[in-house]
């Protein structure tokens, strides 16, 4: 039996989640034939979770912790290591056979107890652990909007190795968020990242919506797609000018911002925040945004900057040639999405499996080189593909579907493909409220894959290679 066959032998508790038990867990580890890509890996107190991802569904399994102990989904799946690190450090539970160091994730040593969400936790062990590596890039250094550190192994001035240390960046923002109702708990989760004021909010929304065994409308859901693509032409032209400083193209920089400032104006100019923050709502969107002007406004700005910007990418494309290069087998392998996936030849976009998405607008095809030069021509190329699609959903707003509604199970998977990747919640309700709750942040498919990425660079060079990768702490630790 295959992976997926196998994971269907179980007890179905909703609509793509399976439990298995343990004989059946180990079955799904050691299956033959291919292996699914992983999306996530998370463990509490109770069970253990691995969201697969077949064709371009997603597909949830679980199976129970054992005296604080479950067989490691490392052990087959190499992305699973992070969450199996996460789960140790919040919950005490230990994944056995794991791959990987089993070095700690977020504890440094300076919390107040050990594993806090456990429903035992224990004394702290006091005192901050000293970092791995000979050479560390504090936060500030690192060229990132957050607090995340990289601890690098250097020979010959070039690195090795690289070891994320995301324990100043833990907010403990998904703990917060249990109990709450999804409408208490919004606010919250479109504050999670910059990275994504609409992605996050969205990908929740339709978690709940799915959990409560609802299909939001189509003037809803055009809605949705219109404010994130919005927001992808905004995060697109921030890393963007983020990648041209890094190699000394200050002009193209320039011009990113003054684009990227210009849709800013245009949406307060419409009576909305500026990054779009709080118009997801769980049933739907703010009272009183009116998305025909906000995308005409956006639209009107927007559109006769491309050619400047297309123009100055060719002058300066060159010095991306060959730079932080994400080969496509660790795409695939790490499931790596967003541009980065995409500019190595992985080709998965979650918006083309989305009901009433206008597909003739996602044109956008580049290099598979897997390079900066790659990602950034990519970008460009999104771009132009948002604004198409901005005009082809104004031209038929609210087009129907025959989309079913799920049945109600109180648990619902949702995905917003955002500007730097695939964000996912799955969330489980009891009495109306949050009673768990997982997330997944593009930036944490990256983790695995920035040593390869980064070797053989100079530490000089890192902050403008992690600027082109466009990974956002603030999502990774959550």
């Amino acid at each position: 039996m295959g992976m997926g066959r196998i994971i269907r032998s179980g007890e179905r508790v909703a609509l793509s989640h399976y439990h298995l038990d343990a004989e059946q867990w180990s079955a799904m580890l050691s299956a033959p034939g291919a292996t699914l890509p992983l999306i996530s890996c998370w463990a509490d107190d109770a069970r253990a979770y691995v969201l697969l991802l077949e064709g371009d569904r997603p597909l949830l399994t679980s199976t129970a912790v054992e005296e604080r102990r479950y067989l490691a989904p490392s052990s087959r799946f190499a992305g699973a290591e992070w969450g199996e690190r996460v789960a140790y450090d919040l919950y005490g539970v230990e994944a056995m056979d794991a791959h990987g160091n089993g070095a700690s994730a977020l504890d440094e040593g300076g919390w107040t107890s050990t594993w806090p969400l456990s429903s035992r936790p224990g004394p702290a062990a006091g005192g901050l652990r000293p970092l791995a590596g000979s050479h560390l890039l504090r936060p500030e250094q690192t060229g990132l909007s957050g607090p995340l550190e990289l601890s690098f192994e250097v020979r010959k001035g070039k690195v090795r190795s690289v070891e994320v240390c995301a324990g100043g960046a833990h907010r403990g923002v998904v703990s917060r968020l249990l109990g709450r109702t999804p409408e208490e708990a919004m606010p919250l989760v479109s504050r999670m990242t910059a990275g994504g004021f609409v992605a996050h909010p969205l990908a929740f929304a339709r978690a709940v919506a799915q959990a409560r065994g609802l299909v939001p409308g189509p003037g809803i859901r055009d809605v949705w797609m219109v404010l994130l693509e919005i927001e992808r032409m905004s995060l697109h032209l921030f890393d963007m000018a983020r990648t041209a400083r890094g190699v000394d193209a200050e002009l193209l920089a320039t011009h990113c911002d003054h684009a990227r400032e210009a849709i800013a104006r245009a949406c307060a100019e419409q009576g909305v925040s500026r990054r779009l923050m709080d118009m997801v709502t769980c049933d739907g969107f703010r009272d009183g945004l009116e998305i025909v002007p906000l995308a005409q406004a956006v639209h009107a700005v927007m559109q006769p900057r491309l050619a400047a910007l297309e123009e100055l990418h060719r002058v300066f494309a060159s010095r991306l040639d060959g730079f932080a290069v994400l080969d496509v087998r660790l795409a695939e392998r790490f499931a790596v999405g967003g541009v980065s996936g995409r500019a190595s030849g992985r080709s998965m976009d979650m918006r083309r499996r989305e009901a009433g998405m206008r597909l003739e607008a996602l044109r956008a095809t580049g290099s598979s080189q897997g390079d900066a030069r790659a990602r950034e021509g990519l970008r460009l190329a999104e771009i132009r593909d948002s604004l198409k699609l901005l005009e082809r959903i104004l031209g038929s707003i609210g087009l129907e579907d025959d989309e079913p509604a799920p049945d109600r199970t109180d648990e619902g998977i949702g995905v917003a493909e955002g500007a730097r990747g695939d964000v996912w919640y799955w969330v489980r309700l009891k009495d109306g409220r949050i009673e768990s709750l997982h997330v997944r942040d593009p930036g944490v498919s990256l983790l695995p894959v920035l040593g390869a990425m980064l070797r053989g660079y100079p530490i000089s060079r890192v902050p403008a290679a992690l600027g082109s990768i466009g990974i956002s702490p603030a999502g990774i630790a959550l």
